[in-house]
């Protein structure tokens, strides 16, 4: 599949996007051509190849990428080669895993308070603010979920 300069244009910016978040931009290059390809799956030499970049800089990629669950493969009867592709059909479960990720610092702020006691009142509600955003996003995530699929059934 070659690449058009539009569809190359979107996968640099799906890979500044997670770049933001911290990942490498080709984590998010690999990710962007399995979203675009058009069989929704690459090969390894396919990945080299369209995002031209070595098979070493790939083989750590794709090893970081399945061992977060972002990318997972297949084969095919006779083929030696694995298909990489997103686990697309699962995005309910990891998305909900992954907002219930980020609430896990409720433990640590709850802590922070008891230590700060009552130096700096102002950042204090500052953060029992904060902290109560986090108890009531934290108490919303199933409910979200549950209302989205419902909402499908329907």
């Amino acid at each position: 599949m070659a690449l058009g300069e539009k569809k190359r244009g979107l996968i640099e910016r799906i890979g500044v996007h997670f770049e933001c978040k911290g990942m490498q931009p080709l984590f998010g290059r690999i990710l962007g051509l399995m979203l675009l390809h058009e069989r929704a799956e690459v090969t390894f030499e396919e990945i080299v190849e369209e995002l031209n970049v070595s098979k070493s800089a790939v083989s750590n990629a794709l090893t970081y990428l399945q061992a977060v669950n972002k990318v997972v493969y297949h084969t095919k009867p006779g083929d030696r080669k694995r298909y990489f592709h997103l686990p697309i059909k699962d995005f309910c479960t990891e998305m909900e895993k992954e907002m219930m990720e980020i609430v896990k610092v409720e433990e640590v702020l709850e802590e922070v308070l008891i230590e700060r006691g009552d130096n700096n009142s102002e950042f204090n509600c500052g953060l029992v603010d904060f902290l109560d955003f986090i108890k009531f996003f934290k108490k919303e995530i199933p409910l979200i979920f549950e209302k989205y699929k419902n909402q499908k059934q329907k």
